[in-house]
């Protein structure tokens, strides 16, 4: 399995409430790539940043998610763009599960 995180700082409540809303039907979206596994949102507890983190059966799945059209609608407007510049993505084989 492959995780990826990607972690956005947030710029106030506002901020948050926005990325709370954009990703609250991103498992229901992602049911349909082929290699999904899971989609969480989580909230560092200082509230400085938000990590969405989603898992893939494989490497190469989500390389072809990230290759896709819906990769590019889910992407698209809503400031993804420049959010994308502002968060750090790391990535991960899962070993145990």
């Amino acid at each position: 399995m492959y995780q990826v995180n990607n972690r956005i700082p947030i710029e106030s409540e506002d901020h948050l409430r926005m990325l709370k809303e954009r990703f609250s039907g991103a498992t229901e979206r992602m049911k349909a790539v082929p290699g999904f596994i899971s989609f969480r949102l989580l909230k560092a507890e200082d509230g400085s940043y938000v990590v969405a983190e989603t898992v893939f059966e494989s490497k190469e799945h989500f390389i072809r998610w990230t290759e896709s059209d819906h990769f590019k609608q889910a992407h698209g407007g809503r400031g993804g763009s420049s959010e994308r510049r502002r968060a750090d993505v790391d990535a991960f084989e899962i070993l145990i599960h």
